[in-house]
């Protein structure tokens, strides 16, 4: 009895801490819209992780998370990463964008930073705006 009480509590230590080191390795949060929160049917939401340490150069994909279908607003996402792809010295942003059959219809206007330089990484409000008619 006092064997099989020791691997469960092994096994729930191990599962803790592997939750929190994966949580350590993903940017999260909640993207909100100020309007309609419904989203047409077949749209893709795409939340990326960038490089945006250069303003005149293109911005390296870290990471990326694909939601189909997202359905309404708010939508809560977490963008895994790696941790050997992130530099301290850069700065990183988020870029989110919601299409239909390749359409752009929401996209954050603003730069997000995240991560580096005292950014958040947890618990992250990120608005969108709609573009064009859905």
């Amino acid at each position: 009895m006092r064997i099989a009480l020791a691997i469960i509590l092994i096994a729930a230590i191990a599962l803790a801490v592997a939750f929190c080191l994966q949580r350590q390795n993903a940017v999260t949060g909640t993207i909100t819209f100020d309007g309609d929160p419904t989203i047409p049917s077949g749209a893709v939401l795409t939340v990326e992780l960038r490089d945006v340490s250069y303003q005149d150069a293109p911005s390296p994909l870290i990471a990326s998370q694909t939601i189909p279908n997202p359905e309404r607003f708010p939508i809560d996402f977490a963008v895994r990463y790696q941790p050997d792809d992130i530099d301290p010295r850069a700065t990183y942003g988020l870029g989110i964008r919601v299409t239909l059959n390749n359409r752009l219809i929401y996209i954050n206007d603003t730069a997000f930073d995240v991560l580096t330089r005292g950014n958040p990484t947890h618990g992250l409000n990120v608005w969108v705006i709609a573009v064009g008619d859905p």
